[in-house]
């Protein structure tokens, strides 16, 4: 292995070796409100840095959360520009998950009617680097101006698909387009990845894929979805999960039959009955398993980037449930169910 890649192996395991652990998750639980949340954030952990903006000003849920999102894409920013050093098309993957998310985040305020300045906003690095027009994407009123800002990228074919033979935009089908294009897209971005990666990096994609299913299948069937319009929104074409399994979870009589056969996939191994408070959860925590088995394992630093910010969006989206949960009152013990792969700290 070459001195870069293994400067990028040390540089990233330096950086995971400074995430939260179960004392800061039990302090920042034991936090009253917001302010104390950010003072614990801002004074013992390794995200100070992001307050300082918001110095001598009110710190607010929703004002930790932004700060968080950035602070994600800032250290995507740095590390991507950090990897080139090792493969230069690395930081594409990364550009191609910015691009998606931003599509599907203008999407969504077309069916949540919130305002586009809620929608996701990549940093400079990757919107110099995207192919989108993000100035008709953050301006878009109709599905035909959402369709219309992919024109001229990779989007645009899929994209036309948002609009069903019906002539109805579908928000659920705008994901499931941009989820196959990603699994496939990303597979192929992985054969200009060194060898030993390649392999990696298709498992971890479709790892990512059969967790979609799997929650689309529960979260659909709960909200009274026909078995015919979820099978429409799963994809087949990837994941280790066999289409047979698939379809046995979609036929599943009750939680313990899913349970049942959800314990057999690669996804759910070691998922029992007593973890299906919050079965989101439970997917989100066993992807953060198989992410720390591959950045403690694999000799790739492209591997161990990727898995690095897959932890790390994993604990934002804890912590951002730390604040959801003090902000409306919620009990400790009913927070805690939402949170992923803390029990694996020490």
């Amino acid at each position: 292995m070459s001195k870069s890649a293994n400067a990028v192996l040390a540089r990233v395991r330096a950086m995971y070796g400074k995430r939260l652990t179960a004392t800061d998750y039990a302090n920042l639980l034991s936090c009253k409100n917001t302010d104390e949340i950010a003072a614990y954030l801002k004074s013992k952990t390794a995200y100070g840095d992001i307050f300082a903006p918001n110095a001598g000003t009110q710190i607010t849920a929703e004002s930790i959360e932004f700060s968080l999102k950035k602070e994600l894409d800032n250290r995507m920013q740095k590390i991507c520009t950090f990897e080139r050093m090792i493969n230069d098309k690395f930081y594409e993957y990364y550009i191609l998950k910015s691009d998606i998310l931003a599509i599907i985040s203008a999407a969504r305020t077309l069916v949540s009617h919130t305002a586009l300045a809620s929608a996701y906003v990549p940093s400079d690095f990757f919107k110099n680097r995207s192919s989108l027009n993000f100035d008709k994407l953050y301006n878009i009123h109709s599905a035909e101006e959402l369709i219309e800002a992919t024109k001229h990228t990779r989007y645009y074919a899929t994209a036309k698909k948002f609009i069903g033979a019906d002539g109805l935009f579908d928000f659920s089908s705008v994901e499931v387009h941009l989820n196959r294009l990603y699994a496939t897209t990303a597979k192929e971005m992985a054969k200009s990845f060194p060898k030993g990666a390649r392999a990696e990096l298709a498992t971890l994609v479709d790892i990512e894929i059969d967790r979609l299913n799997i929650e689309n299948i529960y979260r659909l069937k709960k909200l009274g979805m026909s078995k015919e319009d979820i099978f429409a929104k799963l994809i087949f074409e990837h994941g280790t999960i066999s289409k047979s399994k698939l379809l046995a979870l979609l036929d599943a009589k009750s939680d313990y039959d899913y349970i049942s056969i959800f314990g057999k996939t690669k996804l759910g191994k070691g998922f029992t009955s007593k973890d299906f408070i919050y079965p989101e959860g439970v997917f989100t925590a066993n992807m953060y398993a198989i992410n720390k088995r591959y950045l403690r394992f694999s000799s790739n630093p492209d591997i161990a980037v990727i898995t690095y910010m897959n932890l790390l969006k994993t604990e934002i989206e804890n912590i951002t449930h730390i604040v959801e949960g003090k902000r409306y009152g919620m009990q400790t013990e009913e927070i805690k169910t939402f949170l992923a792969g803390v029990n694996m700290l020490s």
